[in-house]
């Protein structure tokens, strides 16, 4: 989620899906595969990490919906998850969200963490197993 985000759109109403996270083992080959069959459009945005490629889709709305990324080695090691989708719902603080989901039987995945000029995330897995991550725009330790 880049800067342009922050500017284009209002910050998300917490409980609200607010971006979609694409993981996958060929970057260009997806990208093509969605633009064909959704018409979706596409902005690559590497201003999160150095050297990691973050190709952020619009479904034609005048700001990005999600964002797709390439599953490496040198991201993950010999654990890297096989390719997948990521909801993200906005909450009003992720910090207090990953706990309170923790308290009542979730496992905390992904510790809350800033993203560089986007946010604060982390990712929670319901006590079923499914995965979402929880996201409060703009940064902050508090966020």
């Amino acid at each position: 989620m880049s800067d342009e985000t922050h500017q284009s759109a209002e910050a998300p109403a917490p409980g609200t899906f607010c971006w979609t996270e694409i993981a996958v083992k060929d970057a260009a080959k997806c990208k093509a595969f969605y633009s064909e069959v959704f018409g979706w459009n596409w902005q690559d945005n590497n201003e999160v990490t150095e050297g990691f490629v973050y190709h952020e889709f619009s479904t034609g709305e005048p700001f990005p919906a999600g964002g797709l990324y390439e599953i490496t080695p040198e991201m993950f090691g010999d654990d890297a998850p096989p390719p997948h989708f990521l909801s993200y719902v906005a909450v009003n603080s992720v910090d207090e969200t990953a706990a309170l989901a923790e308290e009542i039987g979730g496992v905390i995945i992904k510790e809350p963490a800033d993203i560089p000029n986007t946010g604060r995330f982390a990712i929670v897995q319901d006590p079923s197993g499914a995965m979402l991550a929880v996201f409060t725009m703009g940064g902050g330790a508090n966020g």
